[in-house]
């Protein structure tokens, strides 16, 4: 089932909902990681608002359903994260989202699109399916790299 969604720039006013997606997600996916998250926290705020300017915000007719946000690293567009909220996921929302990132990372002169994906995630076919190559591994992370 699909849903109709449209994109929007992030704004600062959406850093508590960035804030309590990536929370659930370490609580729901890498609960031995939260620990070590929340000490983190400031940097990952810093992180997040460095980011502003590349992070996508999903809404559909009833409000936000999803984001996500990249950076340059490496002379790729490293995908930083990718969130649908519970609500919204099994609609192709995480795929709307994926492919504007693509969309805008080609935009900005990236050639190669890049992530991490934690083993457990299961958002491993989302990527796969839109032709990300598996690169390598970082600990408990899937590496995945798109030429654009």
């Amino acid at each position: 089932m699909s849903t109709s969604v449209s994109i929007r720039p992030g704004l600062a006013a959406d850093l508590p909902m960035v804030f309590r997606a990536e929370r659930d997600y370490i609580r729901d996916i890498e609960p031995a990681a939260e620990a070590g998250w929340t000490r983190a926290l400031d940097k990952n705020l810093e992180l997040w608002v460095g980011c502003l300017d590349r992070t996508i915000v999903a809404e559909d007719a009833e409000g936000t359903v999803g984001f996500a946000m990249w950076m340059p690293h490496e002379g790729a567009a490293l995908l930083v994260t990718i969130q649908v909220l519970d609500h919204a996921r099994r609609r192709g929302v995480g795929n709307v989202l994926l492919q504007r990132y693509l969309v805008d990372a080609g935009a900005a002169g990236h050639r190669t699109a890049s992530l991490g994906v934690h083993a457990s995630n299961p958002a491993r076919r989302l990527y796969e399916a839109a032709g990300f190559r598996h690169s390598g591994d970082d600990g408990d992370y899937a590496l995945y790299e798109l030429r654009l």
